[in-house]
């Protein structure tokens, strides 16, 4: 109830701040604690769907151009200079790291709606900018974005290629001095039926149920073993609604019966339970995994094994 209260404080606060004021209504300079009770706070990983960005946030929660300019200096605003005129930002999440602290802001304009990531340091100053996820609703092309545990940000940049999906994946490493250095990129190029990249496909698959697991061309669960006999790696990546929503989940799953299993996320709420049977694999979310997938689908549904190739 106090950072409810907070926040609403704050709200009033800075929605005066538009006309120039950078002061609260009792006179104190607005803080950079103010500007940061703004942001939900949310735990690494940390994820933002491209789909979650055409979520409509009420104006009274946009943020005033003049605290941008004051926290973030000017050029987040200004470099959209040629859109200004009708952009809106919105804070979506504030994330502690390490070095940096992290907040992720939405730009919305009539058409399109892009997501960046501002970088300060410790003490609140702002350090660099990036573009992380985005959806623009005149182009099939769309990003998403992945802050893990280490803090490592992963960009994913879909694009149709005819009947199929071409993936981009980008890793990069925001540095203590605001720097941004690519560590790596994966692209599958434009994929076959199918073909869909999988992190864990060359890992060891000896256990009765390990294998891939499909359902369509471009949803798989691929099962691989574990430490032991009581865990399991998996991997997951579905697309529904004709690409529209997506979602992609890996981990550690652990055996809760002769033919049940069961993944429980160390940093949210999200659960996924599995159901082994000849031959198939079925899921479902055991707890909100909304951090993972789009908006409007879910971990779900029956999955058919594929016949391992014939050994040579």
């Amino acid at each position: 109830m106090n950072r409810l209260l907070a926040l609403l404080l704050t709200v009033g606060i800075l929605a005066g701040c538009g006309s120039g004021n950078k002061h609260t209504s009792g006179g104190r300079p607005v803080t950079f604690d103010d500007f940061k009770a703004l942001f939900p706070e949310q735990q690494a990983p940390y994820r933002l769907m491209a789909d979650s960005l055409l979520q409509k946030q009420p104006d009274s929660l946009a943020l005033q151009r003049d605290v941008l300019k004051q926290f973030l200096t000017d050029t987040l605003v200004s470099a959209d200079s040629t859109k200004t005129r009708h952009l809106k930002y919105f804070p979506l999440a504030y994330v502690a790291g390490s070095a940096l602290q992290y907040f992720v802001i939405k730009a919305v304009d009539r058409s399109s709606t892009v997501a960046y990531i501002c970088f300060t340091d410790k003490k609140g100053k702002y350090l660099n900018r990036m573009v992380a996820a985005s959806k623009d609703a005149n182009s099939p092309e769309q990003m998403s974005f992945t802050l893990d545990n280490k803090y490592v940000i992963k960009t994913s940049t879909e694009k149709p290629v005819g009947s199929n999906t071409a993936l981009k994946e980008d890793f990069y490493m925001a540095n203590a001095n605001g720097t941004i250095t690519l560590i790596m990129t994966n692209s599958n190029g434009p994929t076959a039926p199918g073909q869909i990249f999988n992190p864990i496909d060359t890992l060891a698959h000896k256990h009765k149920f390990s294998g891939d697991y499909t359902s369509g061309d471009m949803n798989i669960i691929s099962i691989r073993d574990g430490q032991d006999a009581k865990t399991f790696l998996f991997f997951i990546t579905f697309s529904k609604d004709n690409g529209n929503c997506k979602g992609e989940l890996s981990g550690t799953g652990h055996f809760t019966g002769s033919s049940k299993g069961e993944y429980k996320d160390k940093e949210t709420s999200c659960g996924i339970s599995f159901q082994f049977t000849a031959g198939r694999v079925s899921i479902r979310e055991i707890g909100g995994c909304g951090a993972y997938r789009g908006i409007r689908c879910f971990f779900e549904g029956g999955y058919a094994k594929k016949k391992a190739p014939s050994a040579k």
